[in-house]
């Protein structure tokens, strides 16, 4: 867990030194948190849908643009994994293996009205705990997930005039995510939130 922590605020560090070197300060915060819907896809199909939750910020990346482009770089604590279904000869098995990754979405938005934008960009993961249940005992599945995630983002957003807001995100996952004895069967992280977000405008 140290090495995906250091990783972390590593690349915070360099966000912080992007923004103070080729753009303006960072005037804008934008916390938001909710509902994530989670799923593992693959080769492997005995995965299912699983429920989960997110949580960050993302901080304003000001620059001169006329084409209407904004740029945002975040961090998130993301719920994610999925539910399993197996026969292992002995009746149904079911079980749950939940991912918690600690994200950061990079993301450019284009604001189609003044209150609504589609966005798109990369959000790099790095993995804090992964955990297999089931028959009531939890197992540590780290040695079998890989440390690091990318994932594609892909999202549509609406701003009220009060600073609060709605976003719906969609991030497939471009990585096989399995190590170990599982590294040959190629699955990949999906997730599919809905998040309220508030805004803390800059002066």
């Amino acid at each position: 867990m140290k090495k995906q922590t250091v990783s972390g605020l590593v690349m915070i560090g360099c966000i912080c030194l992007l923004q103070s070197c080729a753009f303006r300060p960072c005037t804008t915060l934008k916390v938001n948190g909710g509902l994530v819907h989670s799923r593992i896809t693959g080769d492997s199909d005995s995965w299912t849908g699983a429920w989960g939750a997110q949580a960050g910020v993302d901080a304003l990346i000001p620059y001169d643009c006329d084409l209407g482009f904004t740029s945002y770089a975040g961090l998130n604590l993301s719920m994610q994994g999925a539910r399993w279904e197996d026969d292992w000869g002995e009746g149904l098995t079911k079980g749950i293996t939940r991912l918690w990754y600690l994200n950061v979405p990079l993301s450019t938005r284009y604001y189609l009205t003044d209150f609504v934008y589609a966005e798109a960009g990369l959000q790099p993961g790095f993995l804090l705990s992964a955990k297999d249940k089931y028959e009531d005992v939890s197992y540590n599945w780290r040695d079998y997930i890989k440390p690091f995630d990318l994932g594609l983002l892909l999202g549509i957003g609406y701003e009220f005039q009060n600073n609060f807001g709605l976003r719906f995100r969609v991030s497939p996952g471009l990585i096989n995510i399995n190590k170990g004895d599982y590294q040959d069967y190629k699955d990949h992280n999906l997730t599919i939130g809905l998040t309220g977000v508030y805004t803390i405008p800059g002066k």
